[in-house]
């Protein structure tokens, strides 16, 4: 046998094999020491402080995962924010009993101030402007139908002396039927409990935030750099900051407005009688920063449908745009900064100063 034959031979098979294995271990091994390096690489993930939650009778609605405290970060850069949740999952230093008697703040993931510290969200800037306490049991994304499950998980012997519910008018206008809409979920829970939402390119996206330090590694590097974020764009991997996710047709609106108001009317109904109940309509970012005659319609169709059926209403709309849209909203995402919110709070409470609010 001579010395080339005692040598072992290349092969594509051979290679191929030794660069997976290197991939496969240098991948291993980077995920092993971001974990240490990178120690807070899970507050990316916004399932952490998260749950579903079902009422009966209502529409499920995602809450706040009851007991959380830690941090919550956003990927991009634009906050990084402890979050401390009571046992109902609020955003409330207090328990939901606390709230009986309290003014009630209702709402989104605006109210329950996305991307803003405890102090900076609009109901606690509201309690200080008023002088009484506020109690948020906002839940994040959702709509007027979550609302209303808020309101049925909430202590039966807790009720607000007043109520400020925080309209959106990006994502709170539709069509709506909650009861029908409630109905609808239980029989498809019930015909199919454990019936998942398919393969997609988001919930990879989140399985990867949710378990992998490389992937938030790189989310948080890329992100940062507007070339390549541009380049994702294009790509569509990623949105453009500040687009309009919900067209609206102007036909649409008198519906959409009836409907919208309608549930709001349903969900006032459900509240102590007599006790104010006032609906702050948030503007839209594209009114606030290009003054959008189509968004500018929703908004007057939206508040002429609150006053026929004789709910109170602010429009800080004039404030926002004063302030300008830049400094009231982060910059890559469509939530407000403390800026925002404070604009928010001042507007809310000098309405709410003009109304005669029951004491203790």
């Amino acid at each position: 046998m001579t010395a080339d034959e005692n040598t072992p031979r290349v092969t594509a098979k051979g290679v191929v094999l030794a660069v997976l294995i290197s991939l496969v271990a240098g991948i291993g091994l980077s995920e092993v020491l971001l974990r240490v390096v990178m120690p807070d690489w899970r507050e990316f993930y916004s399932g952490r402080f998260m749950t579903s939650v079902t009422v009966l009778g209502h529409s499920p609605v995602m809450a706040g995962r009851p007991g959380f405290d830690g941090y919550f970060s956003q990927n991009n850069g634009d906050f990084r924010v402890r979050l401390q949740l009571n046992e109902l999952g609020h955003r409330n230093p207090e328990p939901a009993a606390a709230a009986n008697g309290q003014i009630w703040a209702i709402g989104d993931s605006m109210t329950f101030g996305w991307g803003v510290e405890r102090a900076e969200m609009y109901s606690a800037v509201m309690e200080k402007r008023l002088g009484a306490p506020v109690y948020n049991l906002a839940s994040p994304g959702t709509d007027i139908c979550g609302y209303q499950t808020m309101v049925a998980r909430m202590p039966k012997d807790a009720a607000p002396k007043a109520t400020v519910v925080g309209l959106v008018l990006e994502n709170d206008v539709r069509i709506y039927d909650c009861p029908a809409e409630a109905r609808e979920s239980a029989a498809q829970q019930q015909d199919r409990p454990d019936a998942g939402s398919g393969f997609s390119l988001l919930e990879v996206k989140q399985y990867a935030t949710r378990k992998s330090a490389l992937y938030n590694f790189f989310a948080v590097s890329l992100k940062r750099v507007a070339f390549v974020q541009d380049f994702f764009v294009r790509l569509k991997l990623l949105n453009k900051p500040h687009t309009v996710n919900h067209r609206v047709a102007s036909e649409q609106m008198p519906a959409l407005a009836a409907s919208t108001v309608n549930e709001i009317v349903r969900l006032k109904s459900m509240l102590q009688a007599g006790a104010p109940f006032l609906v702050m309509v948030v503007p839209t970012r594209f009114e606030i920063r290009d003054a959008t005659p189509l968004y500018e319609d929703l908004r007057l169709a939206v508040m002429k449908e609150l006053g026929r059926r004789g709910v109170s209403a602010v429009d800080p709309l004039a404030a926002f745009t004063a302030a300008g849209f830049g400094p009231t909203h982060f910059k890559h995402d469509g939530h407000w900064s403390a800026l925002g919110h404070r604009i928010a709070a001042e507007a809310v409470a000098d309405n709410l100063k003009k109304t005669n609010i029951p004491n203790g």
